[in-house]
């Protein structure tokens, strides 16, 4: 995320900051409140993999330079606008309300497990191998005439990579609205 600007970064970590405040477990924050959340967690997390991705693929398919420049940029701003305080309201609402299901235990429902471990998965995949991806994505755009094979092969790796960090989430929003019984 090294190509970031400086107000990018600092309204992703306000957005952080709000992201953990309204998910704490204070008492004036409703069941409701969190169920909310959690959702808004989910709809900024997979809304924002989807379309960045398909952002990347009409940028790339216009063959234009600057185009996909700017858009290889946009996906890393997206990553921390987005991406980042999605996944944090998950997470935290997520194991605020976990225990219902599981007799009290944040993971006492199999379908808790799975979730959060695919999401983990996605999270692990994202941090090892998409990033570095869209940061040489970035690079590889910066200049030249055309987009260069170097750039195209890593973005074929982007794109497989993504799609599994895209699919690991959508199962696990399957699994938290149907809440199946796994295992136990």
């Amino acid at each position: 995320m090294s190509t970031l600007p400086r107000s990018t970064l600092a309204l992703g970590i306000i957005l952080v900051a709000v992201a953990v405040l309204i998910s704490l477990p204070f008492p004036f924050f409703s069941r409701q409140w969190h169920i909310f959340m959690h959702i808004l967690g989910a709809i900024l997390f997979i809304g924002n993999i989807v379309i960045t991705a398909v952002w990347m693929i009409l940028a790339v398919r216009t063959g234009q330079r600057p185009v996909v420049h700017f858009s290889a940029r946009v996906v890393n701003q997206a990553d921390v606008l987005f991406t980042i305080p999605g996944v944090l309201l998950i997470l935290l609402n997520g194991l605020h309300l976990a225990p219902a299901y599981g007799s009290g235990d944040i993971l006492g429902a199999s379908w808790v497990q799975a979730a959060l471990g695919l999401l983990i998965l996605s999270g692990a995949v994202w941090a090892g191998f998409l990033l570095r991806y869209q940061n040489r994505l970035v690079r590889l755009s910066a200049s030249g005439a055309q987009l260069s094979d170097e750039f195209l092969a890593v973005f074929r790796n982007w794109g497989i990579w993504g799609g599994i960090a895209t699919v690991l989430p959508i199962i696990s929003l399957i699994l938290m609205v149907f809440k199946p019984r796994l295992w136990g």
